[in-house]
């Protein structure tokens, strides 16, 4: 299993857990079938996400949907509460949904608690509290379980839709079976994104043929193969441009890309800046961040 693909050590049957991360290094760019939502409790916390880098400040809350990829940039004097859970937990018959019915939410819903109402903020906050209070109790199962449902129905019910619709955040996951296949394939990207990856080559992982690949790809994800390998190099980009000193030629050959010129115009593209514009400016943040 690559770094690509996190599977969060699930230490009860409770597929939920919540603990608090100091943000002192970077975690590189991965994602997991599980719910994330990130609490900011103190200092400046940095997401990278959908070719963005968010910023969040204390009280502020940043929800990560189901297989959407994802990195934390170092965050010294800060300090965020996780909050992680399969959504299998919940009772899905009982409230006439399925899964991907709950998935769903957290595609369509404003990820980014700055643009949802204070008053919505207040509620999700003293939500989430209350949920990482009671999950100090190994014990007290039946009010974890609760505080989950009390955020699924403010997500439900306050939490206001997406202005557009979600970009590279890729579908909700419907299937174990698909996961296990997407799992598959990622862990090849993750093996192989720095070399030339064809469709036939990715497609014969599953044993598909190319074309029947590209659908399977394309409906599971919500964006096409090439689209998906570019957007994970990218990532792979922005994190060493940060965690390292590598000059461009090197971290473009190291995450895949057959020329610096490529990588300059494809980077530009996706993120708004070239790519020492953006190893600038994540510095210096960084350096206002711990003063």
């Amino acid at each position: 299993m690559s770094a690509y693909i996190e599977i969060p050590p699930w230490h009860e049957p409770l597929t939920f857990r919540a603990f608090p991360d100091l943000g002192l290094g970077p975690v590189a760019p991965h994602r997991h079938k599980e719910i994330e939502i990130i609490q900011a409790i103190a200092g400046t916390i940095r997401i990278g996400v959908a070719g963005q880098v968010i910023q969040l400040n204390a009280g502020d809350v940043f929800l990560i949907a189901s297989g959407q990829p994802h990195y934390f940039l170092p965050a010294p004097n800060s300090l965020r509460h996780v909050y992680q859970f399969d959504l299998g937990l919940f009772d899905t018959q009982a409230m006439q949904k399925s899964v991907s019915d709950l998935a769903r939410l957290f595609t369509t819903r404003q990820p980014a608690s700055q643009d949802w109402p204070r008053a919505t903020v207040a509620a999700f906050n003293r939500a989430l509290n209350a949920l990482f209070a009671a999950a100090q109790d190994p014990l007290d199962r039946l009010a974890v379980l609760g505080h989950l449902y009390l955020l699924l129905d403010l997500l439900d019910q306050a939490v206001p839709p997406r202005t557009a619709p979600a970009q590279n955040d890729g579908a909700a996951l419907r299937a174990q079976t698909t996961m296990g296949q997407l799992n598959q394939i990622y862990d090849y990207i993750d093996a192989h994104y720095e070399e030339e990856i064809t469709l036939t080559a990715i497609a014969g992982v599953l044993g598909f043929n190319p074309q029947y690949f590209a659908r399977f790809f394309k409906k599971n994800t919500g964006a096409t193969f090439g689209r998906f390998l570019t957007d994970y190099r990218l990532m792979k980009a922005c994190f060493l441009l940060v965690d390292s000193d590598d000059p461009m030629p090197r971290v473009a050959a190291m995450c895949g890309f057959g020329s610096t010129k490529t990588f300059h115009h494809a980077f530009k593209a996706y993120m708004g800046v070239a790519p020492l514009s953006y190893r600038n400016k994540m510095h210096a943040e960084g350096e206002a961040a711990r003063t």
